[in-house]
């Protein structure tokens, strides 16, 4: 089967929906799907890293006509982040698809909606999956994928769905790469003690929290702590990064790390954004401070703390150093609630649900 991929990265985008993307890809690759990305020439594309992974790849071009032209009563709130108005997105994304005749289109794009979808379907009758965890807006789509939590469930797409479309949501269908479902399943409660401490803040991070964090634990004067710094390479503040964590022996700087789930196994205690990372690092059994860098992680890291599997403090550009400093005193000072957020996080990994996903792109 051929499937092709409508995903984007860039320095405003971040790099989330590109990595679950290709999490997705993979598990398809596996089962002998041929798949194909078709994204725009964005700075920060990742198209070295599709390429890398052994995908094909359709770079389209930027769009300089500005603003946009896209003359709608109500404009989608993210539709800047297409690079082009949707209709020539959707027609150039329809001139790839043509030859490539793939049985599957799969969407990622918090700039994409009913409107785009309509229009490709029309001219190619292509199945499209979207992938989406926002629910404000309608899609045109057989399948949609929302790995966010959510205390409306299935309620939240009321109205935006084809009466007809499959609904996957919850974390249960989390786009989790394989190495961590593998690495977690040896893994077991953290005590509450800290003698290793995790940043990271996905693969852009534009308002630099992963600088903030860093100062915050260094002002509690640790040295026996060690602390990991892990950034994408798309990160834009990495030169000032690299200076700080060279005043420190205790401190190390991973710039696009390859081995994610050997740190979160090192770490007693992670501090960074929502998203898909934090996921991660609770089924991991990792407990986390969030922060969140985006207005799109406040309800998932609001949810997340309710649950109990970490403690979210507030939106970055909120919270002072010292805020910061004094959640992470407050764990090395009552590790029995520490151990509780990792004890919350380990009830709550249940079986990978995927491939029921899977089983429905057909």
């Amino acid at each position: 089967m051929k499937i092709a991929i409508r995903v984007d990265a860039s320095s405003e985008i971040g790099t989330g929906h590109v990595m679950r993307c290709l999490t997705l890809a993979n598990m398809l690759k596996a089962r002998g799907d041929k798949i194909h990305f078709i994204c725009r020439s964005h700075p920060g594309h990742m198209a070295d890293l599709i390429k890398d992974s052994g995908y094909g790849y359709t770079r389209l071009p930027m769009n300089e006509e500005l603003p946009l032209v896209n003359d709608d009563e109500n404009p989608l709130k993210h539709e800047s982040w297409l690079g082009a108005s949707w209709r020539k997105d959707a027609d150039q994304t329809v001139s790839v698809l043509r030859n490539l005749k793939p049985d599957w289109l799969v969407v990622d794009h918090y700039a994409i909606d009913v409107k785009w979808e309509r229009k490709v379907k029309v001219v190619t009758n292509i199945k499209i999956m979207a992938i989406d965890g926002m629910a404000d807006r309608e899609h045109d789509c057989n399948m949609l994928l929302d790995q966010s939590c959510s205390t409306e469930e299935d309620n939240r797409w009321e109205n935006l769905l084809p009466v007809n479309c499959k609904l996957f949501i919850g974390p249960r269908y989390s786009l989790l790469r394989s190495e961590f479902i593998e690495a977690a399943q040896t893994m077991g409660a953290r005590d509450g003690s800290i003698k290793r401490i995790l940043i990271a803040f996905g693969g852009v991070d534009q308002p630099n929290a992963t600088n903030a964090a860093l100062m915050a634990v260094i002002a509690l004067n640790r040295p026996d702590i060690i602390v990991d710094v892990v950034v994408g390479a798309g990160n834009p503040h990495q030169d000032r990064l690299k200076v700080a964590c060279l005043g420190f022996t205790n401190v190390t700087l991973h710039v696009q790390s390859s081995n994610m789930t050997s740190l979160m196994t090192a770490a007693d205690l992670s501090i960074g954004g929502g998203g898909t990372m934090m996921w991660e690092r609770a089924f991991m059994g990792l407990p986390s401070i969030v922060i969140a860098i985006a207005e799109n992680q406040i309800g998932d890291s609001i949810i997340g703390n309710e649950m109990g599997i970490h403690r979210y403090i507030g939106m970055f550009h909120d919270l002072t150093l010292e805020q910061i400093t004094d959640c992470v005193r407050f764990y090395l000072t009552n590790p029995a609630l520490l151990n509780a957020l990792s004890q919350k996080c380990l009830s709550l990994r249940v079986a990978c649900d995927l491939p029921l996903i899977l089983g429905s792109i057909v």
